[in-house]
This record gives structure tokens, sequence and C-alpha cells, in this order.
């Protein structure tokens, strides 16, 4: 994986990437702790807002007051509030905060910035001068978020993230804290690639690192919610160890809870405990995270289940999370991300707001309790009136079903060890098939599907026999919006989609030549 700009908010691919909210929590007919309708939670990252929002002297407070605003005019109902990366965005007193070490009227080449890539340091500085300029201004940023969300109706979480591994390639970057520069000896073993020197949280000394920042977040802030944001990384383990590490994060996780419940008497209202881990059921087992036992023994309030990063992902199984879950008293969130990449390796698109519905409609559809929504940061690329309406229309299936809506072949950016994947697209052969859950389709919407064939297809291959559900679809538009890239759109009947729940797309060449398939959308108008 190549590395990350230096900001930790990063944009990557020209796209911003976004964060996540969570929700206040009611009882359900069960007496499980879950999500009401028109809940909507966002998780905001520890340095976002310090990259894009000066803070001149004596309005500090009122630009954090207003960045919130933001988030509760969009009808977010619960804000995690991000405070960590490998060191924190306030003052800790057992954390390195970001500046901690940095001169602010030093040279771009002062000891605390040399390791870092020279087209990287404005940027890099201008973030920690905010974020200096906060505190120094006497602002606790996650105190007066908190307080701001109470004002507006939003219920305050603080999210740490359990093991962030940015800018791993600069092993002296200004990113990292001490412990990880000076206890290698702590990192995962005999495991190749991005995700090397993750800390290893078989050795107690990582996690009473994160205990430590655990305690001060409870004692310091008055907030509804803790989450454990594990996929930031879910890699906590060496190579072939983690089914040895499962029972151990286990015993943690029963130390945390009683954490939360201690915070929760002393502060004289619930204090949630979440987990955010991967789509998948088996995947995050496999990784050590026993989520659905954690759940099962009351430990958590709130399980994510989420891709990382890559791409959003419009299939994640969560009729199975919520079969898996039974009657435990937990709310079921699906995580969607920002980005939109339906091969692995291939460009990556911040994800349109009909994509964004439809992955939101296929979340609600399946059994969630509520859209979680990770790395959708206010100042992205969607004017403000669109990122007021798309946020607002997660709040209910009922309106993301009266809505524009798409859905996507995308593919999983997170596996367990052990497991064989093989992503989706590109497809190639005489005759492709695919399945999609695009949620209800109102009686009348028109329906069509979107297929887009690889370069060099182009204008030398005949146009396929396109069915959806063996009904078949008449070609709508036939396109090649740059060279050597051919899109095609068909019409799909209504007699195709009555009584289905999953849709299968099938594609036939009408020729010898092989179809190379590398992206697929259905999309139900208005």
């Amino acid at each position: 994986m190549t590395r990350l700009s230096p900001r930790f908010a990063f944009r990557r691919a020209g796209a911003a990437i976004l964060c996540l909210v969570l929700g206040p929590l009611v009882p359900n007919a069960f007496g499980a702790e879950a999500a009401p309708a028109g809940q909507l939670y966002h998780n905001e990252d520890c340095t976002n807002f310090f990259w894009f929002n000066d803070n001149p002297e004596g309005k500090a407070g009122e630009i954090v007051d207003r960045y919130v605003d933001v988030i509760a005019d969009a009808g977010v109902t619960v804000l995690l509030c991000n405070t960590n990366a490998r060191r924190t965005n306030y003052q800790s007193r057992v954390w390195e905060a970001f500046w901690d070490g940095y001169d602010p009227a030093g040279p771009d080449d002062q000891p605390f910035l040399a390791p870092m890539r020279r087209d990287a340091v404005a940027a890099y500085r201008k973030g920690l001068g905010n974020m200096l300029a906060v505190h120094r201004r006497g602002i606790d940023y996650p105190a007066r978020v908190a307080q701001r969300c109470r004002q507006r109706g939003i219920s305050p979480w603080i999210s740490l993230r359990m093991n962030d591994c940015h800018e791993n390639d600069i092993a002296d970057h200004p990113f990292h804290g001490s412990f990880w520069k000076k206890n290698p000896q702590f990192r995962r073993q005999n495991c190749p690639g991005y995700f090397a020197t993750c800390l290893d949280y078989a050795h107690p000394e990582v996690r009473d690192l994160y205990k430590a920042l655990i305690v001060e977040t409870l004692d310091r802030y008055d907030i509804d919610g803790l989450e454990l944001d594990f996929m930031r990384e879910p890699y906590l383990f060496s190579a072939g160890k983690e089914a040895e590490g499962a029972p151990i994060l286990t015993a943690w996780i029963r130390d945390v809870r009683k954490l939360t419940e201690a915070a929760a008497a002393r502060r004289g209202h619930p204090v949630r405990l979440g987990v955010r881990v991967p789509s998948r059921p088996e995947t995050a087992k496999a990784m050590g995270l026993e989520a659905i036992d954690w759940a099962k023994e009351g430990l958590i309030d709130l399980l994510v289940a989420t891709p990382r990063w890559a791409t959003t992902e419009f299939d994640m199984p969560l009729e199975e999370w919520r079969e898996l879950l039974g009657t435990s008293k937990v709310t079921l969130a699906g995580g969607l991300e920002v980005l939109y990449r339906p091969c692995p390796g291939g460009e990556a698109n911040t994800v349109s707001p009909e994509l964004d519905r439809g992955a939101a409609a296929a979340v609600l559809s399946r059994g969630a309790d509520t859209v979680y929504l990770f790395n959708h940061f206010q100042n992205g690329v969607w004017p403000p009136d669109v990122y007021r309406d798309l946020l607002k229309s997660m709040r209910s299936l009922d309106t993301l079903l009266k809505l524009p809506r798409s859905v996507g072949i995308t593919y999983r950016d997170i596996t367990g060890p052990g497991e064989a994947y093989q992503p989706p697209l590109p497809a190639a052969g005489k005759e492709l098939a695919f399945r999609m859950r695009p949620g209800p389709i109102p009686e009348g919407r028109a329906t069509s599907v979107l297929l887009e064939f690889a370069p060099g297809e182009g204008t030398a291959m005949s146009v396929p026999t396109v069915t959806v559900n063996g009904k078949p679809c008449e070609v709508a538009k036939d396109e090649t919006p740059k060279p050597g890239v051919r899109v095609i759109r068909f019409n799909v009947p209504a007699a195709a989609l009555a009584g289905a729940d999953v849709h299968e797309i099938k594609a036939v060449a009408k020729d010898d030549n092989a179809l190379t398939i590398r992206r697929v959308e259905m999309r139900v108008g208005e």
C-alpha cells in the first residue's frame, strides 16, 4: 500500500476521507439497547477540523461550535469525536499530543519535522498550528465538541483508534508517539506489508498503553459512549497468533466494560461501549475480534460492521450479523466509507450521493439499526446543501426509498488470515453473472443496469445480451466517456423486479471475444 498524505485526516486519490457518527440508544422490544428509527451515527476524525479551520484569537470555541452545528443541521444524532491516532489532539496526561516536541517558531527542518517529505511540511504545520492555537486559547477540543453536542441535541461519544498505523514507512515521522518508536519489540512479528508494524496486543504493555488513554477519556469527558475503533487497525496480533490472542483481547474488553460502568455511576447516566470491526463476522473472528461473543456476554452496546477504507461496500451481510447477535442488547450499525472503488487497485472516487444513498438503503434493509458514517467530512467534495440533504436522508429507509439511488459491485478490503477470497471485479468470460441486493424497489420506479468494460474492448465489442432475473434488458445508452472505455446502460423491465430481493444480472457475449467487466451498478430512479 502506498503512503498516505502528511495530514491525518488524509485526502488520497483526490477524495476526502470522511468519518461517521453514532446515535443515542434506547430500549427495543426485547429490552435491548437499539437505536430507534431516525438515528444517524457520524465519526469525525482527530485532525480534519484542524487541517481545514483556522482558529483566530477569541474565536476558537465559536468555530468548534459552528463545526458541530453543520453536523447537527445535517441530522446527525450521535457524534463520535475521534481524539487520537498515535498521539492525541488535546493535551493528554498519559499520551503525547500531536504538537509535543514541535516549535511553531522554528524552521521547517527542525528535528521534529526533519523526517517528513519536504512537500508535506507546510500542510502538517498548518494543522499542528491550529491544534496548538485551540489548546493555547484554553479550549479543550473534545470537551467543547461534547458540550456543543448536548446543546444541539446530539449524543456525544468519543472514538479511540486502537492501533493506528499511518506513516509507517517513515519511522521517525512526527505522527508517531514515543512508545511506538522506542519499543519495536512490541510490534507484530512475521507480518509483511503496510500493517507489519502495528502494535501487538499480546503484550500487556500495549494493552496498558491504550487502557491508560481509556481511563483518562472516561475521567476527563462527560460522554454518552466510548467507541474502540479496531478498524484503525484490525491487525492486533502477530501472524498465526490471532486465535491465541482472542481470549486475551476479550479479557481486556471485560476490564474496559468495568471502566465504562464505573464512569456511568460517577456521571449519573449510561456510558455505552461500542466497537468497530470488519464487515464480515468470520473476518472479525479470524482476526481475534470476537464481537459476537462480546455482545452475548453484555460487554458492548454498539457493534459497527464496516469496510476499512478503500471502498464502500454495498453487500455487507447485516442479516447474518443480526442472526448471530440473537437477542443481545446491542445496536447493529452498518458502516459506510466515502470512497468508491469497484476493483482492487483501481481508481478511487468520492462516492456519489446516489451511491451513498444506495449503500445506506442496503444497510437498513438488511437488518442494521442505523447507518454509521466514516470519513464523511463536511468540507469534502459536496456543496453544503448537498451534504446536509444527503445525510438527512440516511436517517430513514422510507426516505431513502423515495429518492434516486444506486448500488455497485465492490469488494472486501479486509480479509482475515486463511480466508480465501476473490474480488468479483474485474470479471472476464463469455457469460458473466452478478448478484445485487439494492433493497426494496417501489413499483413503477425506473431501474437500469450499468456495465463498464475494460479499456481496449470499446468499439470492437458487440453489445452483449443482458438479463436481470432472466428478463431481457434493452440498451438505454451506449457511450465512450474516455478513450478505450465503453459504458452501456440497460433498462430493466418491471417484470424482472417483482417480488425479488436478490437480483441476478447476467451478461452474455454475442461474439467469440470474452467480456471484461470492471464496473456494475444498478440504479433505481424516481
